[in-house]
């Protein structure tokens, strides 16, 4: 199973680096973020091979 221990903005911005998260883990963090108004509604996670990148709403 794939883990990511680094999740950044699009623009380069650190959103997280710490214990290694799978995928699922990482949505709820985001779901978290946007619930508390720190990452715009509509943001998605884009999965790269050592990374997950968080990706504005279109």
């Amino acid at each position: 199973m794939q883990t990511y221990s680094v999740i950044q903005h699009a623009d380069g911005q650190a959103f997280y680096q710490g214990e290694a998260l799978t995928l699922a883990d990482a949505q709820v963090l985001l779901n978290d973020a946007i619930a508390d108004g720190r990452v715009d509604v509509g943001s998605c996670l884009r999965v790269e091979p050592n990374i997950l990148i968080i990706d504005p709403p279109l």
